[in-house]
């Protein structure tokens, strides 16, 4: 009996070694177009192709590619209010703004899990910065700013999981460079949304810049005509259907909108305050906690912790009503239904067709490159084939000249 058992363990190891190593496991891959990128590399990256870490490399990037978040850049002329705008659709004043045009380098608006600042710069190097620096890296006046690329500003809110912000230095920018950085971005991005001052829009240099810049993005575009509390609801109904009709051929749709109502409204939203009043609470902690480290309980925080509390009572109970008002007559609900609606899955259709096509053509380059070997393969053979009998007859001579040698260095070997 134990000789029995001992045999059939070995028979039932022998049973799963084959499995494991014979049995072809069939992978799931999710629905989508991550999951049609990851049956393609598991295609090409077979270890019977021995794949180049250049190919691992392409493929993977196209998998993060997939996942990027919808990009969308704000673009117009200077002074035309795109940093307050970007801040009312954050409802935080997080980019700086003034009088002066002061953003002259690109920021690209990413999710993260806490507020930081990011500076890229040309040589490559990277730097991370607090986020209230930002103003010291977008200022134009600042001459020391040229080595820098871009910025990157992490913030952690909800809108951003979604969508990234490509804030730009305008299209009549002082320096060429950015300028050329803003036409590569509107071309490469899912959606624009064109800012301009509503008392200012429709003028023959705003018409020369759109029509330089602006005349092949129509179906993902919008125009934002801001400040529009500067005027009555007649001027603005007139305004709105003159920049439609002259405007027509660069942007889906006009739209006039305040970013200061806007973000006045929305800064005042219960889930705004209750987020602003969780961040002030947990940096005051962490400094008390420093000043008292060894202490055994948090009696030296009781009081600073009841005022939050209160405080998060005050806003729980705060009457929203003229706040939703404002953020109503604000119509940046319209700029959101935009870039849900219109933008949102013309961006998905036109990132899916771009990857597959750039899947098609690896796929194009990989078979030329295997037919190209194969051709090579095919003219050795036929140039061995066609010198076999030379060689032949070239070994039968050295056998036979050397042949005692040969045989003498045999038998000594022997």
């Amino acid at each position: 009996i134990i000789l029995m058992s001992a045999n059939f363990n070995i028979l039932k190891n022998f049973i799963n070694e084959y499995k494991e190593t014979y049995t072809i496991q069939e992978v799931v891959y999710e629905d989508g177009l991550v999951g049609d990128i990851k049956k393609v590399q598991a295609k090409l990256l077979d270890e019977k192709f021995l794949p180049s870490t250049q190919l691992v490399g392409i493929l993977n990037k196209q998998i993060r590619r997939a996942r990027y978040p919808m990009e969308i850049a704000i673009t117009g002329q200077f002074s035309s209010g795109k940093s307050t705008f970007l801040n009312a659709l954050l409802a935080r004043n997080i980019l700086p703004t003034g009088i002066t045009p002061v953003t002259s380098k690109v920021n690209f608006i990413n999710y993260g899990e806490e507020y930081k600042l990011k500076i890229t710069y040309y040589s490559g190097a990277q730097e991370f910065a607090p986020i209230d620096s930002i103003a010291d890296f977008t200022d134009q006046r600042e001459h020391e700013m040229k080595d820098i690329k871009y910025l990157t500003l992490y913030a952690p809110m909800d809108i951003l999981k979604d969508i990234s912000f490509v804030d730009t230095p305008g299209l009549n920018s002082q320096s060429q460079s950015d300028t050329d950085t803003t036409r590569k971005v509107l071309r490469d991005v899912g959606g624009i949304i064109w800012l301009t001052l509503i008392d200012n829009a429709g003028k023959l240099s705003e018409a020369e810049v759109l029509e330089e810049y602006m005349q092949h993005f129509k179906n993902k575009s919008l125009c934002v005509l801001n400040q529009k509390d500067k005027l009555t609801p007649e001027q603005v109904e007139t305004t709105t259907k003159y920049v439609s009709e002259k405007f027509g051929k660069y942007f889906a749709q006009v739209t006039p909108i305040s970013a200061r109502m806007a973000l006045e409204s929305r800064a005042h939203q219960k889930r705004v305050l209750l987020d602003d009043s969780f961040e002030e609470i947990t940096k005051e902690f962490k400094k008390e906690l420093n000043k008292n480290i060894g202490v055994s309980s948090l009696d030296f925080f009781k009081d600073k912790f009841e005022d939050f509390h209160k405080k998060v009572d005050e806003i729980n109970t705060k009457d929203m009503s003229g706040d939703m008002k404002l953020l109503k007559e604000s119509n940046i609900n319209e700029v959101l239904e935009f870039i849900e609606n219109v933008i949102r899955p013309q961006a998905a259709e036109t990132r899916e067709f771009a990857i597959k096509k750039d899947l098609k053509s690896f796929c194009d380059i990989l078979i030329k490159e295997y037919e190209t070997i194969t051709k090579v393969y095919d003219v050795l053979i036929d140039v061995l084939k066609g010198c076999e009998n030379t060689v032949l007859e070239h070994f039968e001579s050295i056998h036979k000249k050397y042949s005692k040698e040969l045989y003498n260095i045999y038998n000594s070997l022997e």
